[in-house]
């Protein structure tokens, strides 16, 4: 069997979406199912149960993922204990990150690969949970990600503000004899909180295993809005295409939204007299003796960050707290 499969099994039940986890793995949905089905002919039994939605796991697929979880964590633990017997493998620094964190870091790599030739740099491609959980049993040495929820174990330093907007739809009763002209991403519309609060409104939000899920909690009890209605959709482009299809108001990040083919029947808004941003953080454990060149790495993400902003105090607005006796993940991308 290819020990790939572990770990494709696992995903697609942590996501219970066989596209969301090809996304996650970054491999076609259709060679995804094939592999699957392949496994499931090769072992005789049926993983999945495909009639119902979201897909769940059937009783030898339960069986599965509970051997497969042991298999990875295996092979990670032996990983980090043979690169231990070389002291040349430290040269590698191993960096979990999310999709934003990895679009995050881009321009950070090269110019650290240009000051640190030999430096090796690994990037896992996983969710922000994963991101906590690779450092906490050492799989990764850091991680850069969104929206963390503060871990004891684990040591955060905020590298970027994120910009978040609302889009809303041009029809929408917020925008009634308002001036919409030059409205854009730069120039959004500003709203006051009780505009929010007085009329009852449907907002288009991400799903829990979203990485969005916590900072939109955290803007409707700052704002003290409650949603007349509120729909649950798992992407961002699609939230706004709902948005500016007319359907409610959408909280987005606006590097996000940049990059999404723009409808001139959606109007940027932000908070008068507040920004709304999340945060993209580089984490790594605490305690935990880390190599020369995790330590430059670390050392070299926060300077770079010094550099380039202003040395202002970050407020932990949408940077969560983890509810204690809470040891449950959710999967946030």
């Amino acid at each position: 069997m290819d020990t790939n499969m572990y770990r494709y099994i696992t995903t697609v039940a942590e996501c219970k979406s066989i596209s969301a986890a090809a996304r996650r793995l970054y491999i076609s949905q259709p060679a995804l199912t094939k592999q699957i089905s392949r496994l499931e002919t090769q072992l005789g039994f049926k993983l999945f149960d495909r009639t119902k939605t979201p897909l769940s796991l059937t009783s030898a697929g339960e069986l599965f993922v509970e051997f497969a979880d042991r298999y990875v964590k295996l092979e990670n633990e032996l990983t980090n204990k043979l690169r231990l017997l070389d002291p040349s493998k430290s040269a590698v620094v191993t960096v979990a990150t999310t999709p934003r964190g990895g679009t995050y870091i881009g321009p950070s790599t090269a110019s650290f690969l240009c000051h640190y030739q030999g430096i090796q740099l690994e990037y896992m491609n996983v969710s922000a949970n994963e991101c906590e959980a690779a450092l906490e049993d050492e799989t990764a040495d850091l991680a850069v990600y969104t929206d963390p929820v503060i871990s004891n174990q684990l040591e955060y330093m905020p590298l970027e503000e994120d910009p978040l907007l609302l889009v809303v739809p041009r029809n929408n009763i917020l925008l009634q004899g308002k001036e919409l002209s030059g409205n854009s991403l730069s120039t959004p519309l500003m709203l006051d909180p009780l505009e929010l609060q007085e009329h009852r409104l449907t907002f288009i939000l991400s799903t829990p295993n979203h990485s969005l899920y916590h900072a939109e909690c955290a803007f409707l009890s700052k704002y003290q809005i409650i949603p007349a209605q509120s729909l649950r959709v798992d992407y961002v482009d699609t939230r706004y295409s709902i948005a500016a299809g007319g359907a409610g108001i959408a909280l987005l990040p606006a590097i996000t939204v940049s990059r999404i083919s723009l409808s001139s029947d959606a109007v940027f808004c932000t908070i008068r007299g507040s920004n709304l941003y999340r945060y993209i953080v580089i984490a790594r454990k605490k305690g935990r003796a880390l190599s020369e060149n995790a330590e430059l790495f670390w050392r070299f993400l926060i300077d770079r960050r010094f550099h380039t902003h202003s040395k202002q105090e970050y407020p932990l607005f949408f940077i969560f707290i983890k509810p204690s006796g809470s040891g449950k993940r959710e999967n946030r991308r």
